[in-house]
């Protein structure tokens, strides 16, 4: 199943798996937004009954000390007998009734109801007592009042214990309620952190993926395009499944054109080292870039001696200050020397041609010599010397082939046999045994590796 959904996953396209990250990170600002909510409206529940609890608390505390001054005026009344005591009692009395009914309506548990209406019948006798009190008419050292004042004191006592029952209730409550805030906080807190914590690791980690993932397709392409440039047209790109395939695609279009239209680098160089005859291929400044085997032995160097050296090092040596030819001169089978690695001064019969790209602009020059063991003296010598020479450079322009023959000669440079030109060209393999025998009637040459020297010079083929 985990191999299923790795696969799914990798052949999604870079816009699916960007769509899935944001969706990812919507679904985790959600949990937050949930947690944040449900914390704030359960804090705001707990607060009201924490209010609540608070304002009934007050209440009763209020209500024990008016209980214990609504005692003072009959107290008052049997010590001095001012009648104005009744007038402070009446007062006392109305706001004790009054504090007694908020009670009542704040509270909502039974049991707590049970208490309130104990204390408020006590309440009811404490003013009757009361009422008796201010009704004697001798009230200064009355016996009868002051065992009717002793009772009231128990009574006040006894409310004062049931008020503190109802205290401690409410009080309990709201700690209680206080502590479950503190929770709620503590664990809304650990959950937004730990939420913004993978959140924070998923755009780390999910952004290095993203960037990777875009990343590497381009970078193998890359790796591609330059084994492409060293003449290795057999590399593909990496399998893709994204956007980048598109460009992939293209990309390998690109190479299978590539590949039936240019000769391939190994097998031209395969050709190059096999000729006998020196040769060397310079870019457009002069600096070497192609020597064979024949001039490295002739020369005396090895080919990491060369290459990136200029033409120079070969033609002037130590002694020479003037080249032969001049930089934009050709030359054909004439006589010059070249210098080996010891300095040694060795006679060549020397050809020099351009080589040209689509657009008619040069890009390198080939360089041919034939070595004679004979010293040229005279011109007519050197001109005797040329016969013997084996590959005759065609220069540009002189190309005496029809189409059909060029067509035929891109194939052999590409290593197609008679019978797969025939197959590639629907003609029949006598036909294209004529065209190369005519091919190399003209060209003057019996040799595969002369067609190639041919076909480069002429730009018949690309060489990468």
């Amino acid at each position: 199943m985990k191999n299923i959904l790795g696969i799914s996953f990798l052949k999604m396209t870079i816009f699916q798996k960007l769509l899935i990250g944001i969706i990812a990170m919507l679904i985790l600002n959600l949990i937050i937004a949930y947690v944040g909510i449900a914390s704030v409206n359960k804090l705001e529940k707990t607060s009201e009954i924490i209010l609540k609890e608070s304002n009934k608390y007050n209440n009763l505390q209020n209500l024990k000390l008016t209980f214990t001054e609504l005692l003072m005026p009959a107290n008052d009344y049997l010590i001095h007998g001012n009648r104005l005591e009744i007038e402070n009692f009446e007062k006392l009395d109305s706001i004790t009734r009054k504090q007694l009914e908020a009670s009542k309506a704040s509270e909502n548990d039974h049991f707590n109801e049970h208490f309130l209406e104990e204390i408020e019948n006590i309440f009811y006798e404490v003013e009757a007592l009361s009422k008796k009190i201010f009704e004697l008419k001798d009230p200064i050292g009355n016996t009868e009042g002051a065992l009717m004042m002793e009772v009231m004191d128990n009574n006040i006592l006894t409310i004062g214990k049931k008020i503190d029952i109802l205290s401690s209730s409410s009080s309990s409550l709201m700690s209680k309620y206080i502590n479950s805030n503190q929770e709620t906080n503590l664990r809304a807190s650990r959950i937004i952190i730990i939420v913004m914590f993978i959140i924070m690791i998923s755009l780390v980690v999910g952004g290095f993926y993203y960037v990777k993932k875009i990343t590497k397709p381009i970078e193998n392409l890359a790796l591609t395009a330059k084994k492409i440039t060293l003449g290795n047209l057999e590399s593909k790109k990496p399998s893709s499944y994204d956007e980048i395939e598109n460009f992939s695609n293209l990309f390998n279009s690109m190479i299978s054109v590539l590949s039936k239209t240019t000769v391939s680098k190994d097998y031209l160089n395969s050709i190059i080292h096999q000729i006998n005859e020196t040769l060397i291929i310079t870019d457009i400044d002069g600096k070497i870039l192609i020597v064979n085997k024949a001039t490295l032995d002739l020369l005396e160097y090895k080919e990491n001696e060369l290459i990136g050296k200029s033409i120079e090092k070969v033609l002037l040596g130590e002694n020479k200050k003037v080249q032969t030819t001049l930089e934009e001169e050709t030359a054909q089978n004439i006589y010059n020397t070249y210098y080996s690695k010891s300095n040694l001064v060795i006679p060549v019969s020397f050809s020099k041609s351009f080589i040209y790209d689509d657009k008619n602009n040069k890009t390198g020059i080939l360089y041919l010599a034939f070595h004679q063991t004979e010293t040229f003296g005279k011109k007519q010598k050197s001109a005797e010397g040329a016969s013997s020479y084996k590959i005759t450079i065609k220069m540009k322009g002189e190309i005496p082939l029809t189409n059909r023959e060029l067509e035929i000669i891109k194939l052999i440079t590409a290593d197609f046999s008679s019978q797969e030109i025939a197959d590639k060209l629907f003609i029949s393999i006598r036909t294209v045994e004529t065209h190369r025998k005519n091919i190399m009637e003209k060209l003057h040459t019996k040799s595969v590796i002369a067609l190639v020297h041919y076909a480069i010079q002429n730009r018949l083929v690309q060489y990468n």
